[in-house]
């Protein structure tokens, strides 16, 4: 292999090979620039844990990874993709080392003190990238979940022929199948999440990767919290010791180190914004076929109320919540303050969640009483 750059001076047959299994890309390029840093470089990967690597002068090698694979029935734009890009790659210095089974490129550049040592260099070209490797580990998620039911299929298919033909069977079979299925929907789930995953990571470039890996400087707390009023204090209360709230899930809430001073938080809803609208006299937002809560009438009508208080966007919470923070002497209040004490049951689980959670309740009281 041309170490270009590098201009390292390899031992002939010396060779070696790791295995290592990565779920994270960033911190799989790191391991081999530091495996560069003791002059070894990467020469081949087989199945994705398998690392070939040749012994050369050590030097400070960079590595970064871009995904090629083309559909059935790619068009002349896809067929030229990858050579057009390959182009632009060597020109800026980084050159083809090596790809695995799943069409992942790998390519090496020496490091360039004030140069340009990311080969996505710009927001749109990390999009483009992350965006390849979630559609591709989703559509393998969703492979794996196909086959777990074309099993099931076939196992009940089984079953009938028995039947009708009043057949012995032990139903091992049966116990086979549902261990595949099982199988195969937690390789979906998997695909998913690792999915997300790396497309998260993949849109930072180096130095943000390397800051969000510091503990000092971000932190997660799990918390359930009840009302929004105790929402209001907790992250008050981070915000006094120096974290601001950055994203959030109904119990985890994501914080990265500020020195913005002390900051006040609110929260606005559906609900809350609506009942500002009826307070002017203005029509309320509903839509009658807005079934999952994916219509964002409400939340446009919400940031534009916010930005006219002075309060800033901070997340938003699955279309159910969105939090804002500002600092208390440049923002006024939007919302009455008596809904700051109210139950955050359709923020935390949604409004057909609390609707069934509701009538479960209701159903095993009624079933009680008629039993």
């Amino acid at each position: 292999m041309k170490k270009e750059g590098c201009k390292a001076e390899k031992a002939a047959g010396q060779r070696m090979r790791k295995y290592r299994l990565f779920i994270s890309y960033q911190k799989e390029r790191r391991w081999l620039e530091q495996m560069a840093l003791e002059g070894w470089f990467l020469t081949d990967i087989r199945v994705g844990v398998c690392y070939t690597f040749e012994k050369g002068e050590p030097c400070h090698l960079l590595y970064d990874i871009d995904q090629f694979r083309l559909s059935k029935n790619p068009t002349l734009e896809e067929i030229h993709r990858k050579e057009i890009f390959l182009e632009m790659a060597k020109e800026l210095g980084w050159h083809e080392v090596t790809h695995d089974e799943a069409m992942v490129y790998y390519f090496a550049k020496r490091y360039e003190e004030g140069g340009i040592n990311e080969l996505h260099n710009d927001l749109q070209s990390r999009r483009q990238r992350a965006a390849k490797f979630r559609v591709t580990m989703e559509l393998q998620g969703s492979q794996m979940v196909f086959w777990g039911m074309i099993v099931l299929l076939m196992d009940i298919a089984a079953n009938l022929v028995l039947t009708l033909k009043q057949a012995p069977s032990d139903g091992w079979y049966n116990w086979l199948a549902l261990a595949f299925v099982l199988y195969s929907n937690l390789c979906g789930m998997w695909y998913r999440w690792y999915a997300l995953r790396c497309e998260k990571e993949l849109l930072l470039t180096r130095r943000e990767w390397e800051d969000s890996m510091d503990p000092s400087r971000y932190k997660t707390v799990r918390k359930l919290i009840l009302t929004n009023r105790g929402l209001s204090r907790f992250l008050e209360k981070q915000a006094a010791e120096g974290f601001a709230l950055t994203a959030m899930t109904a119990v985890r809430y994501f914080f990265e180190e500020s020195t913005a001073g002390r900051q006040i938080y609110t929260m606005d809803s559906e609900r809350l914004v609506n009942k500002r609208l009826r307070a002017r006299h203005r029509q309320a937002i509903e839509d009658g076929k807005d079934w999952n809560g994916w219509n964002n009438d409400w939340e446009i009508q919400s940031v534009r109320d916010a930005q006219e208080a002075g309060w800033h966007f901070v997340c938003a919470l699955e279309n159910r919540m969105i939090i804002y923070r500002g600092a208390s002497d440049d923002v006024r209040a939007l919302n009455d303050p008596r809904d700051e004490k109210g139950f955050r049951g359709v923020s935390l689980i949604g409004k057909y969640g609390l609707v069934l959670l509701c009538s479960g309740a209701l159903g095993a009281v009624v079933g009680f009483l008629i039993a």
